[in-house]
C-alpha cells in the first residue's frame, strides 16, 4: 500500500511536469500565429510527440495495463495528444508549402504507424503479455526519439550561435525533470518499458539545457539574415502568384 501511494504521488508529479512541458510550446505557437509563419521551426518534435502520446494513452489504459494501475500515464498522455494535435494543426496552417507538404506526409505516416500498432494489438497478438510488450516497445522508441528531437536542429544552433529555433529552456528543463520522475515511477512499478526510455531521456534533456546555457543570450547576425532571406522568399512567392493570376484578372476586368 505504501509503495502504491509513493508510486501514485510520483506519477502525479510526473503528470504535472509533463503538462508544463507540453504547455511551454503554447508560447512558440502564439508567435507563429502572430507572425503567420513557422520560420525555421521544425515540426518534427510535435509530430513525434503526438504519436508518443497516442501510444502511451493506449499503454496506460486498462486494455494494456493491469486495470487502472497506470491511469496517470493514460490521463497525461491523453491531454498531451490533444495539445499536440492542435500544435500540429497550427504548424500545418502557417508552414511554407514545402514544409507543409513534408509535415503532412510525416503526420499521415505516423498516424498510419499508430493504426498498425493498434490493429496488431486487437487482431494479430492475442496474448496480453505480448500485447503489452508490443505497445510498450513502440512507446519506448518514440519516447527516446521525442527527447532527442530538439537536438535535430543542433547544426542550426551551432551555425547561427542561437537557440531561437529550439524548444524553450523551460521545455528542456521540464523534459529533464519529467524524465527523472517517470524513471522513478517505472522503477516503482517494475515496468522496464516506462523506466528505460526515461533513463535515456535524462542525458538528452541535459544536453538541451547545456546548449541553452551556451547560446541562450547570443544573437547572431546569421539568424537575422536567415529571417530576412525567409521574408524576401515569401515576398517573391507572393509576387510570382500575383504575376501568374494577373492575366486572368485583366480578362475579368475587360469582361
Amino acid at each position: 500500500m505504501m509503495n502504491y501511494s509513493v508510486r501514485f504521488g510520483v506519477g502525479i508529479l510526473g503528470t504535472v511536469f509533463a503538462l508544463i512541458m507540453y504547455s511551454t510550446s503554447i508560447t512558440t505557437f502564439k508567435r507563429v500565429i502572430e507572425k503567420k509563419t513557422t520560420e525555421s521551426f521544425s515540426g518534427f518534435p510535435y509530430a513525434i510527440a503526438l504519436l508518443n502520446c497516442l501510444i502511451y494513452t493506449l499503454y496506460g489504459s486498462p486494455l494494456i495495463s493491469n486495470g487502472w494501475d497506470n491511469v496517470v500515464v493514460m490521463v497525461v498522455n491523453g491531454i498531451g495528444a490533444l495539445l499536440e494535435f492542435f500544435f500540429v494543426c497550427i504548424y500545418l496552417t502557417f508552414a511554407p508549402p514545402k514544409s507543409k507538404r513534408n509535415m503532412s506526409m510525416m503526420v499521415v505516416g505516423l498516424l498510419l504507424l499508430f493504426g498498425t500498432i493498434a490493429i496488431s494489438y486487437f487482431c494479430a497478438v492475442h496474448d496480453h503479455k505480448h500485447r503489452k510488450t508490443l505497445v510498450g516497445t513502440a512507446g519506448m522508441v518514440t519516447t527516446v526519439i521525442l527527447y532527442a528531437s530538439p537536438l535535430s536542429v543542433i547544426g542550426l544552433v551551432i551555425h547561427t550561435k542561437s537557440v531561437e529555433f529550439m524548444p524553450s529552456l523551460y521545455f528542456s528543463l521540464f523534459a529533464f525533470l519529467g524524465s527523472g520522475l517517470w524513471m522513478v515511477y517505472g522503477a516503482l512499478s517494475r515496468d522496464i518499458l516506462i523506466m528505460a526510455p526515461n533513463i535515456v531521456g535524462i542525458p538528452l534533456g541535459l544536453g538541451q539545457m547545456v546548449l541553452h546555457c551556451i547560446y541562450r543570450h547570443k544573437r547572431s547576425p546569421r539568424v537575422e539574415a536567415a529571417k530576412v532571406d525567409a521574408g524576401q522568399e515569401l515576398k517573391s512567392m507572393e509576387q510570382n502568384i500575383k504575376d501568374d493570376i494577373k492575366p486572368y484578372t485583366e480578362d475579368i476586368e475587360k469582361a
